[in-house]
C-alpha cells in the first residue's frame, strides 16, 4: 500500500498492513459499513452499546488524525467472544516551523494519536532508537496516552509513535499505531512493531505529484 507525499523528496511511501486489516477513509465514513456489519451479528444489548461507543471513539480518532494532516490511516475491528478488538495505524507528514528544528524525541512527545494530548495524565511513554529495515535509525515513543476524545472525557490508547527523517528535506513522516486494548499490549506492540518494520520510501516519479493509493 502506498500513499502520497505532495511536498519534496521522496514523493511517496509503502507500508504494509495485516491482510485483516482495511484501509480507512479519513472522513471516517468507511467506518459505516463495517459498524453495520458487526451490529448485526452483536448477540445484546450491552454488546451492540460497546461496538457503538467503539466506532464512535474510532472516527473522533480519525477527524484528529485528519486535522493534524494523516496522509494514510488504516486498521482492524473485530469482535471476539471476550470482547472487541480494535487497532489502528496513521502516518503523517510533519514540517517544523520555520526556523525551527525538530529532534525525533521532541516530536514524538509532541504527538498524539487523537489530534490533542491530557496535560498532566501521569501515563509513561519511553523513547529508544530503532532501525528500520528500508530507512535506517528512526526515533520511537512507546508507552499509554490519555486524551479527551470529548470534553471531560478521558480515554487510554496503546501508542506507538515513530520518527522517519525524510531523505533530502526538513520533514519527518510519523507512523502512529494505536488501540484501546490496554490488557494486549505485548501482542499489540509486536503487531505494531512488524507493520512499522514494512515502512519504505518508494522511488520519485517523473510523471509529477501522484494520488493517494
Amino acid at each position: 500500500m502506498s500513499a502520497s507525499d505532495m511536498a519534496g523528496p521522496p514523493r511517496s511511501f509503502a507500508i504494509g498492513i495485516p491482510d485483516s486489516w482495511v484501509r480507512y477513509d479519513l472522513s471516517g465514513d468507511s467506518l459505516t459499513p463495517i459498524r453495520a456489519g458487526m451490529l448485526r451479528t452483536a448477540p445484546d444489548p450491552r454488546g451492540r452499546e460497546q461496538i457503538n461507543e467503539a466506532f464512535r471513539n474510532a472516527r473522533r480518532i480519525l477527524e484528529g488524525a485528519r486535522r493534524q494532516g494523516a496522509l494514510y490511516a488504516a486498521g482492524t475491528t473485530s469482535l471476539y467472544e471476550d470482547g472487541l478488538l480494535m487497532a489502528g495505524v496513521m502516518v503523517f507528514s510533519v514540517t517544523p516551523p520555520q526556523g525551527e528544528t525538530y529532534s525525533a524525541r521532541e516530536l514524538a512527545k509532541r504527538f498524539s494519536a487523537t489530534g490533542k494530548r491530557r496535560r498532566g495524565s501521569g501515563t509513561a511513554r519511553t523513547f529508544s532508537t530503532r532501525t528500520l529495515p528500508s530507512v535506517g535509525q528512526v526515533g520511537r515513543l512507546v508507552g499509554v496516552e490519555e486524551s479527551e476524545l470529548v470534553d471531560g472525557a478521558g480515554y487510554k490508547l496503546l501508542v506507538m509513535h515513530t520518527v522517519i527523517p525524510v531523505p533530502g528535506s526538513s520533514r519527518a513522516m510519523v507512523v502512529t499505531c494505536f488501540s484501546p486494548n490496554l490488557a494486549l499490549a505485548e501482542q499489540l506492540y509486536d503487531v505494531f512493531d512488524a507493520i512499522t518494520a514494512t515502512f519504505a520510501f518508494e522511488e520519485e516519479r517523473a510523471a509529477g505529484p501522484q494520488a493517494a493509493g
